[in-house]
């Protein structure tokens, strides 16, 4: 395999490259992290101002941002959508600056199983399922219990306008904007640096920490994983885009069908729910222990090997086997989330 030692060489000979490296995953991790936390604050001071001229009034001692937050729709709904906002925007503004082709971040509309795609689906749903319990239930019971209580959203769920809605921003969107940073440019990159398991790891470690909330990491660790896995085999992001979707639309629809009274799931926690709940995580882990190596594993989705060319360029500063990027936003990770956690 050739080696081009510096960009401009690299662009004289292929103008733009299709795979993404560590420097890629570390970088686009940290931007991912920073950019949204500015423009939040940018957006929060904004909003004040416009409130203050709209003489809206805020309680003394009280957050005004907490305030606006859970009041206003004006503020609330664009505040929640900033971080996808801003992934996709990233994606594809990080692509263009470093000539990174569309190709790189492999969804392969072409290359489509059928059967796959419906496991995918079912999945996305089965997994919601068998985890609520153990997960909203369980763990979100022990939060409560250490005063760790999740964040609710003001925007509501309780008419079929708001369903359509909250299954754009919140399953839709989600599902695309973070599939292309995590598993299309963070996980790719991890992968070809540390190899797969090490990246399905960390790729799932850096999904759970995007988050910033302690109530909302273990469900998203879990999924990274799954995610990661299915990535790793399949190498098309289509499937995980799918899968994603239709976990989040689960989500959207449970808690739609509890707000209008159509279901009830506030059964009391007891070692009975324990046992249940952790019986269904465990049927939900064998379905898809059998899925991934009696089906998946058996299946062939290689094809033609794209990049020839190993592009090198200007190098990051390692720590390790990983670049000092790559540290200085999980250290960041963390930072937000004891902020969270404190606030």
């Amino acid at each position: 395999m050739a080696k081009i030692v510096n960009e401009k060489e690299f662009k004289n000979v292929v103008a733009k490259r299709n795979f993404y490296n560590l420097n890629d995953a570390g970088k686009v991790f940290l931007y991912a992290l920073i950019i949204p936390f500015v423009l939040s604050l940018i957006f929060s001071y904004l909003g004040f101002a416009i409130a203050k001229g709209a003489g809206i009034t805020f309680v003394e001692g009280e957050s005004w941002i907490r305030t606006l937050y859970d009041n206003y729709l004006w503020f609330s709904i664009p505040y929640t959508l900033l971080a996808e906002i801003t992934f996709i925007s990233l994606f594809f503004i990080y692509n263009k600056i470093n000539h990174i082709t569309l190709s790189a971040v492999k969804v392969k509309f072409k290359k489509v199983d059928p059967l796959t795609t419906v496991f995918c689906c079912l999945f996305g749903i089965i997994f919601v399922i068998g985890l609520f319990g153990l997960v909203e239930g369980c763990f979100g019971t022990l939060f409560d219990m250490w005063g760790i209580s999740s964040q609710e959203n003001p925007i509501p769920l309780n008419n079929f306008g708001w369903y359509v809605f909250y299954v754009v921003f919140f399953a839709v969107l989600p599902a695309i904007c973070e599939e292309l940073i995590f598993r299309g440019v963070i996980f790719s990159g991890l992968k070809r640096g540390i190899g797969s398991v090490w990246a399905i790891v960390l790729s799932s470690l850096l999904f759970a920490l995007i988050h910033q909330n302690l109530n909302q990491f273990i469900y998203p660790f879990i999924m990274g994983m799954v995610f990661a896995i299915i990535m790793n085999k399949t190498n098309n992001l289509l499937y995980t885009i799918l899968f994603h979707f239709f976990n989040n639309f689960t989500t959207v629809t449970i808690q739609y069908l509890i707000n209008i009274g159509a279901i009830n799931l506030n059964l009391p926690i007891n070692w009975v729910y324990v046992v249940v709940s952790l019986v269904l995580a465990l049927v939900v882990g064998g379905l898809f222990f059998l899925f991934y190596f009696f089906f998946l594993r058996k299946k062939d989705f290689s094809s033609k090997k794209e990049d020839e060319e190993e592009y090198v360029g200007e190098e990051p500063v390692f720590v390790g086997k990983l670049p000092l990027t790559m540290y200085a936003g999980m250290a960041l990770a963390l930072v937000f989330l004891v902020i969270n956690i404190i606030a």
